[in-house]
């Protein structure tokens, strides 16, 4: 009667334990990423009351008599399968779908959770608010941007601070440039300085000083205004023949129109295709010579000699002029004229003060005078665009239509004033026969905004484009000609593909913003892949070429968080840039079932759970992280219903045995009364 009691005993204790877990599972049943447990049951040790015989040839075997001594707990396991995941709205709400944990620190040891309910902390940390422990990362993201520090494996959510500026520096254009289109009629480009002349803040004119401009400050001593560029078809102010004085004297008297005169004319400056025709009268001897002489200085010695009929010239050290610069042109010997003509650059000296002097003719047979001299005016232009003045700007227009390369720059020196000089001269109009304009807005080093405007123009060479810069909106110092212009840009005459650049030309653009001179910004231009249709192309049809993207942002902060579904903590900033922050680190074990709870939803490693494996979502077997979402508990209501009902029948049933064992003693006790 003693077994009957002790296995109800254990019964009641088994099932008792089977009635805690099912309350529990219920209690938890709203309970974030809760786990239900199982309960399984195994009989105890039995008694052997008589052992198991063997079969012998007389007689069979005998079966072992065991009596049992009740029911023991065998085991209490995790249901460790994963629960319905619901919306929850809050960014940083976080479920895994499939396989691993969360790592979170409580500064001692890391621990593991499939509770996701995280938010940022006072000190801008990660945090699971409830019990304070941070969440770790894993990998190097957001370090290169300081938003994580380096050997810190806590996650820094950095709303407190700013986002740093990003300069451009890159550019991508794609699109198609037309093989046989062309504009109604070719255009004349036009060339406008990029800032405005001004006196008190109104446009200057062609009479004002240049003394007199806002942009002077100091005291003019001995200013210089220099000049360079490109004409229109490409070559160098610089290489003109005959050659153009790049070079301006200033003075208190020079005006914004003297500069204008000086582009387009050179007048009143030193001789340029100067022309003198110096004729001799009277009685002309076979042989003589005259002196020519500039500001009083020797220049060169004119003979000639009736006999061999030819004029000789013998030239002087006159500074900045060589022979090749000055010659003779003799009439009939004896005649009446010879025609002295300089050319060139005569270094500063004013040719209209030519003097005759030291002559063999002064025996009064014979006199010489000079004549009117005549002047084959080149300004700096050459001829080939003219120099206007329209609301304080300089302006210059090509002569002739059609694609050009024209281009200028100009420059002041003097030691105790400046004078303001453009920094670059937009280009109003494109010359050719084909233009598409493009524009994009990109950033400096500070964040500031600019509007890059550029245009591809199609060339005189057949399937070659150029791009160029045609203005940039905000204060710029300085655009060198050779930085704006990206030439020969070729296509593949038979399929119109991107064949790479024809010259040595490189695919970007340098520019020097006002703020930081020292630093030229440049921008590199992607085209394309040589030989592939992923860029630029050359079809016939429309031209539809366009900047699809850069890589600059102004500066900006932190406004929203989000997750992806590897696990990559996305911040939103104020300028519309997303960046990369963090990337959760997902723990996963060989034995999920043996990790150890601690409590709060939390887990650590036993013996039997295998060490932690530390990865990240999608990799390596870990699921997938769903953000603004949580895991639900598990417990099944019905089955833990079910479950207590077992349970109760069973504690009911072990009752009954020890309250009808107890009749059975109480009626053997009574047979001895």
């Amino acid at each position: 009667m003693s077994f009957a009691l002790s296995a109800a005993v254990t019964g009641l204790q088994a099932h008792q334990k089977m009635l805690d877990i099912a309350g529990n599972n219920l209690a938890n049943m709203s309970t974030t990423a809760f786990k239900a447990s199982n309960i399984t049951f195994s009989e105890l040790l039995s008694e052997t009351i008589k052992k198991a015989s063997a079969p012998s040839s007389t007689i069979g075997g005998i079966n072992p008599q065991q009596m049992g001594s009740g029911v023991g707990v065998a085991g209490i396991s995790r249901n460790m399968s994963q629960g319905n995941i619901v919306n929850t709205g809050q960014p940083l709400d976080l479920a895994i779908e499939g396989e691993g944990y969360f790592v979170a620190s409580d500064g001692q040891q890391d621990l593991y959770t499939r509770a996701g309910a995280f938010g940022v902390d006072a000190a801008s940390q990660l945090v699971d608010p409830s019990t304070g422990f941070r969440v770790q990362r894993i990998g190097a993201t957001g370090e290169s941007d300081g938003f994580q520090t380096a050997g810190d494996s806590n996650i820094n959510v950095p709303f407190d601070t700013a986002l740093p500026a990003r300069a451009t520096s890159a550019i991508t254009v794609s699109g198609n440039l037309s093989a046989d289109g062309s504009l109604a009629s070719p255009q004349t480009q036009l060339i406008v300085s990029n800032m405005a002349y001004t006196v008190n803040g109104s446009a200057a004119s062609a009479s004002t000083l240049l003394t007199g401009l806002d942009q002077f400050n100091g005291t003019l001593s001995s200013g210089v205004i220099s000049f360079s560029g490109y004409k229109p078809d490409g070559t160098a102010l610089s290489s003109a023949s005959p050659p153009v004085n790049l070079t301006m004297p200033v003075t208190a008297a020079t005006t914004l129109g003297g500069v204008l005169t000086w582009l387009n004319t050179n007048e009143g400056t030193p001789a340029v295709n100067e022309v003198q025709t110096i004729s001799i009268s009277g009685g002309v001897p076979t042989t003589g010579k005259f002196n020519l002489e500039l500001n009083g200085e020797k220049t060169a010695d004119i003979a000639w000699n009736a006999t061999a009929a030819q004029v000789q010239l013998a030239l002087e050290n006159l500074p900045g002029v060589q022979v090749g610069d000055v010659s003779c042109t003799d009439g009939p010997l004896p005649g009446t004229a010879i025609t002295v003509t300089f050319q060139g650059n005569l270094a500063g000296t004013d040719i209209e003060e030519m003097i005759v002097s030291d002559s063999t003719l002064d025996d009064g047979t014979a006199s010489v005078a000079e004549a009117t001299e005549g002047r084959a005016v080149q300004g700096v232009l050459g001829g080939d665009a003219t120099a206007s003045l329209l609301n304080g700007k300089i302006r210059i227009t090509d002569t002739a239509s059609g694609y050009s390369r024209s281009d200028i720059t100009m420059s002041y020196s003097d030691a105790t004033s400046t004078l303001t000089m453009p920094g670059y001269f937009e280009i109003a109009s494109l010359g050719g026969e084909e233009v598409k304009p493009v524009n994009i807005t990109l950033y400096d080093s500070q964040g500031g905004k600019h509007t890059l405007s550029g245009a591809f123009v199609r060339t005189d060479t057949p399937n070659e484009w150029n791009l160029v810069l045609t203005s940039i909106s905000g204060n710029i110092s300085e655009i060198t000609m050779d930085n704006r212009r990206i030439d020969g840009i070729s296509f593949d005459a038979a399929d119109g593909s991107y064949m790479g650049l024809s010259g040595a030309d490189t695919a970007q653009f340098v520019i020097t913003f006002a703020h930081d001179t020292a630093n030229p910004q440049t921008i590199s231009v992607s085209l394309g892949t040589q030989g592939e249709c992923d860029g630029l192309t050359q079809f016939a049809g429309t031209s539809t070429a366009v900047v699809r993207d850069q890589d600059g942002y102004e500066s900006g902060r932190l406004t929203t968080v989000s997750v992806n579904n590897e696990g990559i903590l996305i911040g939103a900033f104020s300028n519309g840039v997303k960046k990369d922050i963090a990337t959760l680190k997902i723990a996963l074990f060989q034995n999920a079932t043996g990790l150890e709870s601690i409590g709060n939803g939390y887990f650590i490693s036993s013996a039997n759970s295998g060490e932690a494996v530390a990865t990240q979502a999608l990799n390596g077997g870990a699921g997938a992280i769903h953000g603004g979402a949580l895991e639900k508990s598990n417990a099944d209501v019905a089955s833990e219903f079910v479950n207590m009902i077992l349970a109760q029948n069973g504690f009911q049933a072990n009752a009954r045995t020890i309250r009808v064992a107890n009749d059975v003693l109480r009626e053997l006790s009574n047979l001895i009364r």
